[in-house]
């Protein structure tokens, strides 16, 4: 099998040599080529080596990985995103199906991480989604877009297209407004986690609603919300008084 070219660009040396290190003794699928410590000399790297995968840091002095990546061309790495910050940039990573690690770097979710890049090593470039990624540092929540990874690839929609979200035990079935339904292999929870200050509120063990999709409440114990698909979600008593709340601020 080819060896998957690689990048390495983190501002913190011992993070880069506990990487490299992992790399070359674990991962003989890897050629690590070169790395770097700072966005522009990573700019210049990435550019001159064109690698296929790239370790980037998140925040790296006074710029961030998201700088680099803006100023590279049309045809960008894979990106696996290393960074000690759990914040705001990790929900835009989040949005945008790309993978990410926090350090220290773990052995076996590296081993995760580099399985889904040669999963998907020859998807064409525009199944790659870095705008994205980039547009949803910056948009408002209405106006952002989220990657779902599917059977054939990745399915980019608007959060205001989905109408409510339903567990599925690990799988999660998204409900669209043109009634469409995507099943998608992740928990409610990291549905919850994801999309949770974005007019989406869970008001039971197994439904995720948007509140900007809901036409009606139904009082009862808990009482029932009717979604402008018509479904019925039903409510749990304990989350009642915090769906009122969030009704009442739209």
């Amino acid at each position: 099998m080819e060896r998957m070219t690689a990048v390495i660009v983190d501002d913190e040396e011992h993070c880069r040599t506990a990487l490299s290190g992992m790399l070359v003794r674990k991962f003989p699928e890897i050629d690590l080529r070169e790395m770097a410590d700072n966005v522009s000399d990573g700019l210049a790297v990435v550019t001159r080596v064109r690698p296929q995968l790239l370790f980037l840091d998140v925040e790296m002095g006074s710029q961030t990985g998201f700088d680099l990546l803006a100023q590279l061309g049309e045809e960008k790495p894979h990106i696996i995103f290393t960074t000690a910050h759990e914040g705001y940039a990790l929900r835009a990573i989040r949005f945008s199906a790309l993978d990410y690690l926090l350090k220290p770097v773990d052995l076996d979710e590296l081993r995760i991480s580099i399985n889904k890049v040669i999963a998907i090593q020859n998807q064409p470039p525009d199944q790659i989604p870095i705008a994205a990624l980039l547009r949803n540092l910056v948009q408002p929540a209405k106006d952002r877009r989220l990657a779902l990874p599917v059977s054939s690839g990745l399915e980019l929609i608007s959060l205001d297209e989905i109408v409510f979200c339903e567990s599925e035990s690990n799988y999660t079935t998204v409900h669209l407004q043109d009634r469409k339904r995507l099943v998608i292999s992740r928990t409610l929870k990291e549905f919850e986690d994801l999309l949770e200050g974005d007019s989406f509120i869970r008001v039971h063990h197994s439904h995720l609603i948007n509140l900007r999709h809901v036409r009606k409440y139904i009082r009862g114990e808990g009482g029932e919300v009717i979604m402008v698909d018509g479904t019925n979600v039903p409510v749990s008593r304990r989350k009642k008084q915090e769906l009122m709340d969030s009704l009442a601020r739209l």
